[in-house]
């Protein structure tokens, strides 16, 4: 099916662009824009710019851009049709469809199908609990025994697998689902020979659902006593699953942590639901998995503050202590919190309730550096060659956090607490430090080498022995893309078009007409064809709206489905620069490019027309040294004493210098 077009330009007028992305980061605002570190790459300093009033964002570390569709198919890695689906069911707009041909059915993204086939699969498990007299009696017993109320069941999507082999995979095969999409989705178990078969078999189901709030894969728990079934059964790696980038519970909890300013990060999912029931509700799960970087870097999209909940199983909190030093790695504050023995998140709450349980971990949580001590002294005692290497243990750990001024604090506490001088771990750290630069160093020239190496392996097969020599200069083309001076003078030219394309440059009085900004360029360069592809691209389009005497507004290519226009487009329309309000208390006017735009486009345009002839000349030369008549030579140095006498004049209203 393909959506109206009606319905699109309802989609794209209700997104609204700070609410789509708030979704996803937590955006702080500065001056008219607003800013977060970049979901979609790694950054501790934030580089990420979202513009409400232009609807679009742009992040300057890594080159995104574009509007709200653009950012969910970028974050989700859905198709444009998805996209738009996912924020209709965010904002309540119906989706009007049209047939689509086989072809552009077979084209659909397989991202796309995963998402189908796991939302698919989600609601079944959910209509097994509350419908099927086996999720009644089962599913809904344990929940009841876990406090879980229907309030809270609803919320997490929680549901039921029916005690069959092959029960859902008929179900889904008989609604147009393929075998090959529901071995893909984690959903069904494929072996040669045998007919599929359900993963989750006889268990109650705890959806998994990415930020977008897409469920992506499920955890299941066993209910029945099975010794040769493990308690929880997880889906598999797919195309849409990864669980070291993922956290259980995320989706319910990114606007609560958001809020409190603070995550609690606990083991299972029961943890997650029974808090968020209490109303604690900024906490997310790792699900038993080793916490990953990938984990910590979508928490820090929301918050820089992480409390590890432990429940009070020494060995456990002693094996995970390594784990969450990747948390201090990744710049972010981290304090602990352990139970009473025998207690974990999920008794504790139901034990206590939900205020004394937010008053044990106020008045019990721990900076990461001085729990990771505290615990290890209980084994070290007084053993001296055990109490050097938590020592160098914990120098090791506070080396880690990349803030300086965090470093000297912790590095001060330990001292305090191990009775060893602080200039002693200071030492220490730097010297961990330095060889991590080191060994830093060693990799990038090893790549570089290896780079190399298969760089003069690709050229040694496309030229012959004799032109081995001419290998450096190649390289350096292959890895360097230089524009040409005209690239710029065009880029120049559509941008003003683009941003400025309605502005009146000069009103006739006597006819009441406006001459806009539009009318001058396209006056000017009516017989120019952009040598860029992508600039020649936004020319024709803005030609076709100006031919039909319209200006397309900015939106028509911050929307537009062709993503290169959208990234050139963002980019020229915002800026991580603004002018301080300094300089109007102190009545300083700077200038802007409203002000002057008759005389930008004026000079572009000059510009343009004398790199565009320049060019033309080199041409001619060529042609000159290749002539094979005196005719044609002469024929040939007319039209260039023709085209230099242009270029001087051009020059001189530039005020620039012609050599020759």
């Amino acid at each position: 099916m393909r959506i109206s077009q009606d319905t699109v330009q309802q989609i794209l007028q209700a997104a609204d662009v700070t609410e789509v992305v708030g979704d996803y980061v937590a955006l702080k605002k500065r001056g008219a824009n607003m800013m977060a570190c970049c979901p979609f790459h790694n950054e501790k300093t934030p580089s990420f710019y979202v513009s409400p009033s232009k609807g679009i964002y742009k992040c300057f570390g890594c080159g995104k851009a574009g509007d709200s569709v653009r950012f969910i198919m970028d974050i989700e890695g859905i198709g444009y049709p998805e996209a738009l689906k996912h924020l209709a069911k965010k904002y309540g707009i119906e989706v009007a469809e049209k047939e689509v041909t086989s072809e552009e059915q077979q084209a659909q993204n397989e991202k796309e199908s995963l998402y189908i086939v796991l939302d698919f699969a989600s609601k079944y498990y959910q209509d097994q609990l509350w419908k099927s007299p086996e999720g009644e009696s089962i599913g809904q017993s344990y929940f009841k025994e876990r406090g879980f109320n229907h309030t809270t069941i609803h919320k997490f999507d929680l549901g039921y697998s029916p005690d069959g082999w092959d029960t859902f995979t008929k179900h889904a095969i008989k609604n147009g689902f393929s075998v090959d999409i529901l071995e893909k989705a984690g959903l069904s178990i494929v072996k040669e020979g045998k007919d599929p078969i359900d993963r989750f078999r006889g268990r109650v189901i705890f959806p998994i659902h990415n930020v977008g709030g897409k469920p992506i894969a499920f955890g299941a728990r066993i209910l029945k006593k099975d010794p040769n079934s493990p308690k929880y059964l997880n889906s598999p790696e797919t195309g849409v699953y990864h669980k070291s980038h993922i956290v259980y519970g995320i989706l319910q909890a990114k606007n609560p942590i958001r809020i409190e300013e603070n995550c609690f990060l606990v083991e299972g999912y029961t943890d997650v639901v029974s808090l968020n029931q209490a109303g604690i509700e900024n906490v997310v799960a790792s699900s038993g998995t080793s916490l990953t970087k990938e984990q910590i870097q979508l928490i820090r999209r929301f918050t820089p503050n992480i409390t590890v909940l432990y429940d009070g199983d020494a060995a456990g909190i002693k094996a995970s202590l390594r784990g969450i030093d990747i948390i201090l790695e990744e710049g972010l504050n981290v304090k602990a919190v352990v139970f009473p023995d025998g207690d974990d998140p999920d008794s504790y709450v139901q034990k206590v309730g939900s205020q004394a349980f937010k008053e044990y971990v106020k008045n019990t949580q721990k900076d990461f550096i001085r729990f990771k001590t505290e615990i290890s002294l209980k084994d070290v005692g007084n053993d001296p060659i055990k109490r050097a290497e938590l020592i160098k243990d914990l120098v090791e750990t506070i080396s880690k956090i990349p803030d300086s001024i965090k470093r000297s604090v912790f590095y001060k506490e330990v001292a305090t607490l191990m009775g060893i001088e602080e200039q002693i771990l200071i030492t220490e750290g730097n010297k961990i430090s330095l060889k991590k630069v080191s060994d830093s160093e060693k990799d990038k020239q090893r790549q570089s080498r290896t780079q190399q190496v298969g760089d003069l392996d690709i050229l040694v097969v496309q030229r012959n022995a004799n032109q081995m020599s001419n290998i450096p200069s190649l390289i350096s083309e292959k890895n360097e893309t230089i524009r040409s001076a005209i690239s710029y003078q065009e880029e120049e030219c559509v941008r003003l078009l683009v941003c400025y394309g309605n502005s009146v440059l000069e009103h006739n009085t006597v006819e009441n007409i406006d001459y806009k900004l539009t009318d001058y360029v396209f006056n000017e360069i009516k017989d120019i064809t952009f040598e860029t592809p992508s600039y020649q691209k936004i020319l024709n389009i803005f030609r076709e709206f100006y031919q039909r005497n319209e200006i397309p507004d900015t939106t028509h290519f911050t929307s537009h489905q062709d993503e290169e226009i959208q990234q050139l487009v963002s980019t020229w329309l915002l800026t991580p620069y603004q002018l301080s309000e300094n300089w109007l208390k102190k009545e300083i006017y700077i200038p802007l490019e409203t002000d002057k735009l008759a005389d930008l486009a004026y000079t572009n345009v000059l510009r343009l027309k004398k790199t565009r002839f320049e060019s033309d000349m080199a041409k001619l030369t060529n042609q000159l040294n290749e002539a094979q008549s005196y005719e044609e030579q002469d024929h040939i140095l007319t039209k260039m004493m023709q085209l230099k006498d242009v270029i001087k004049k051009i020059a001189g209203l530039l005020g620039t210098v012609v050599q020759g």
